[in-house]
């Protein structure tokens, strides 16, 4: 999972996965820099960015 957030930033690009509310496996997300952007229901859709330098808009 590090890896594709890696290559995501690489390319710019946050990254995303949807996650039940209650799976144990959603601390790892978090961990990770994951954060819930839409509630879904069931599911959160958790989203990462790229860290971005001040004064620089965030890439969506």
């Amino acid at each position: 999972m590090r890896d594709l957030v890696k290559e995501a930033w690489l390319a710019g690009k946050s990254a995303s996965i949807h996650v039940e509310k209650n799976n144990p496996a959603r601390q790892l997300n978090v961990r990770l820099g994951f954060t819930v952007v839409e509630d879904k229901g069931v599911y959160d859709l958790m989203a990462c960015a790229p860290p971005v330098a001040p004064n620089q808009p965030r890439l969506k």
